[in-house]
């Protein structure tokens, strides 16, 4: 899904005081919500290095959560072995260019949907060669590279998992190990930072209570497991169509019938009574939308009032919101795309300063 987004194109708290209540293990109702955006390319072959001038835009706009991606293969081009060095400095980089700017960064090392490609061949959790113990390998070299950036709030330890082997049940525990085994490594290097935990299944927020049956039992020895589910308002939730009067006459194609503007919220709704029901933490880690309504033509309200209903009810439901769509890979031409063109500000940025 992730490979289709990007390759078809060949408020109000501050860091310390958000990340302190997450600390203190607030119930819901008191978690604080912001807005962030993700911060895409260093995950890209070769990377995409976001630039001084494009983090310095952020900040600018108020910005002050970013999820930075990277890649597993760039850390670690040898599995169970020392991490690269090269790109670790590459995206140390980034890191400090952040702290001078006050950004807080949530690290992405691993945007690879549970795999890991290794001469030529894809392997992924589940298949007795990616072990937990691999992951967990790599998450000790990694926590222990980069904990003492203080710009660091968060570790999302993979970017969603997908396409493992067996059935659905035996998907989901091969995820459910992998993520337990990556937990408890970082906390041998780090007990104050939340860890994210996507969910199976393109961490779907509509499908993770069946993709998910059993995440809710992951252990964390600090008690600061954050799980980030993903939401998409186009017709399948891949965030691949880019025209909302097109994606009005496609339908709802996840649970059928007409694709409304409260999209977002119907399809974060099953995730929300999930986090309830446990009384767990949670997120929205990708979220995009298009700027235009109908190709070429003036015009873009159908993509902002889902957007804006998609946000409200995150603040509503105090759920923190990273929206999907800057980075160099991405460029002006990327319709879901926060850059600026020619400099001219993206209409995607009317909605997003209201919850910045």
């Amino acid at each position: 899904m992730h490979f289709s987004r990007r390759m078809a194109l060949a408020g109000g708290v501050s860091a310390a005081s958000y990340f302190s209540l997450l600390n203190k293990q607030a119930v819901a109702k008191n978690w604080p919500f912001v807005c962030g955006i993700n911060c895409s390319g260093l995950e890209d072959t070769p990377p995409g290095v976001p630039t001084a001038n494009m983090l310095k835009y952020y900040a600018e706009k108020k910005v002050k959560y970013i999820r930075l991606p990277g890649l597993w293969e760039h850390f670690q081009p040898h599995l169970g072995q020392e991490l690269n060095e090269d790109y670790c400095k590459i995206y140390e980089a980034v890191l400090k260019q952040c702290t001078k700017l006050g950004l807080s960064v949530v690290c992405e090392p691993c945007h690879n949907y549970g795999h890991y490609s290794q001469d030529g061949k894809m392997l992924c959790f589940g298949d007795g060669v990616l072990t937990p113990s691999i992951f967990a390998k790599f998450w000790e070299y990694f926590c222990k590279r980069f904990r003492h950036h203080s710009c660091i709030v968060a570790w999302d330890i993979m970017n969603e998992p997908s396409n493992l082997k067996g059935d659905t049940q035996q998907r989901a525990n091969a995820w459910k190990d992998a993520a337990q085994a990556a937990i408890f490594a970082i906390r041998q290097c780090d007990r104050k930072r939340p860890i994210w935990v996507e969910g199976y299944g393109y961490s779907s927020a509509q499908a993770w209570p069946t993709a998910n049956p059993t995440l809710h039992t992951l252990q964390d020895p600090a008690k600061k497991i954050v799980f980030s589910a993903h939401c998409y308002l186009d017709r399948d939730n891949s965030g691949t169509h880019y025209y909302w009067d097109e994606e009005k006459l496609a339908g709802d194609q996840v649970s059928g019938g007409p694709l409304l503007p409260d999209v977002g919220i119907r399809r974060i709704e099953p995730f929300v009574g999930w986090l309830k029901e446990y009384g767990l933490r949670g997120n929205i880690g990708e979220c995009g939308a298009g700027r235009e309504d109908t190709k070429g033509k003036p015009g873009n309200e159908g993509w902002l009032s889902a957007l804006d209903k998609t946000l409200s009810y995150c603040r509503e439901q105090r759920l923190p919101f990273f929206y999907w769509g800057t980075g160099t890979d991405f460029g002006t031409v990327y319709p879901y795309t926060l850059e600026p063109d020619q400099g001219k500000e993206q209409p995607q940025w009317q909605v997003l300063r209201k919850y910045l």
